[in-house]
């Protein structure tokens, strides 16, 4: 609980907001803060959870993607989850990983499990920079710069269209629902895969 304990509310709004995609993230941080400087430090989830329900009306339940019921808090929780675990980072480094080992023309498997982890893995598999904030590739950069009339050298371009993976196929995979019903947790599972072309710089 420490980053619930010692955060301020800008740093735990972000994190709420980035990790949870949580719509009310200004509030839940404000929340928090104000529990912990009235009521002092938050030591259970229990306390947690109904310190994030106090700001949704009395009853309210949210729906996940797949349509199933889940707690106010649960994105949250998430947020929270991912941040202390450093999941996300992990995943970006588990991919370079994997292009370490695989010999070109290797399969890299990626299963993720929420939006987070698989844009990161989409990102990597597209050639999608990953510091830009839409999903732009890299062949999507290079026609626009060519539309603005910019001029690259034979080396810039190379370098630009240059692709470490290739998707086995063109878009994700996800369960059947026969396979969601036999094992409901695969509801929200994506799977990509991709060739290794080349080594990351």
């Amino acid at each position: 609980m420490d980053v619930v304990n010692n955060l301020d509310v800008g740093d735990l709004a972000e994190i709420i907001r980035k990790y949870g995609e949580e719509r009310r993230y200004k509030q839940v941080a404000h929340a928090i803060v104000e529990a912990r400087y009235t009521f002092g430090k938050i030591s259970t989830t229990k306390q947690l959870a109904a310190i994030v329900e106090s700001i949704y009306p009395e009853g309210s339940v949210l729906h996940d993607k797949m349509g199933r019921r889940a707690h106010v808090a649960t994105r949250t929780f998430q947020a929270l989850r991912i941040f202390v675990n450093n999941e996300l980072n992990e995943i970006n480094i588990g991919l370079h990983i994997a292009n370490d080992y695989l010999r070109e023309g290797g399969v890299c498997v990626a299963i993720t499990f929420h939006s987070l982890e698989d844009r990161i893995v989409k990102r990597h598999f597209h050639g999608i920079d990953m510091t830009e904030e839409k999903c732009i590739s890299i062949q999507q950069r290079v026609r626009r710069a060519y539309r603005g009339h910019e001029h690259f050298k034979k080396e810039e371009m190379e370098e630009l269209l240059k692709q470490t993976w290739k998707p086995v196929k063109r878009g994700v995979i996800t369960p059947e629902e026969e396979e969601c019903v036999n094992n409901p947790r695969s509801r929200s599972a994506k799977l990509r895969a991709a060739y290794k072309i080349s080594s990351y710089e």
